[in-house]
């Protein structure tokens, strides 16, 4: 039987990563919409921004995935912040492999 502690400290290890995983993305989104001149018209601008906004969604998700995780070891071991981690970590694993894969569709096949 897996314990609840060594699946915490996994969730919180992979929710770090993860969120840097997503930065790295970010910075590829933001790189590639920098690239277009200042005149660039909010037509092509704009999938960029939505891009950009999911991402920092994901990542916010990470990190507020790995601040209850964090908040779990320290307070002992509730059920509920146990729960919560959990279930939030199932909505990042989605939430990142959508934010990855749109981007990657945005910056290749545009």
């Amino acid at each position: 039987m897996v314990e609840p502690k060594d699946v915490v400290i996994a969730i919180l290890g992979a929710s770090a990563a993860l969120g840097g995983f997503v930065l790295v993305f970010l910075g590829i989104v933001i790189t590639s919409k920098e690239s277009y001149g200042g005149a660039t018209g909010d037509e092509v601008i704009r999938p960029y921004r939505l891009s950009g906004t999911a991402l920092l969604g994901a990542f916010a998700l990470c990190l507020i995935t790995v601040a209850l995780s964090l908040l779990w070891l320290i307070n002992g071991g509730t059920l509920g912040l146990y729960d919560a981690s959990i279930a939030l970590f199932a909505i990042e694993l989605v939430a990142v492999f959508g934010a990855a894969l749109w981007s990657t569709r945005m910056v290749l096949w545009r």
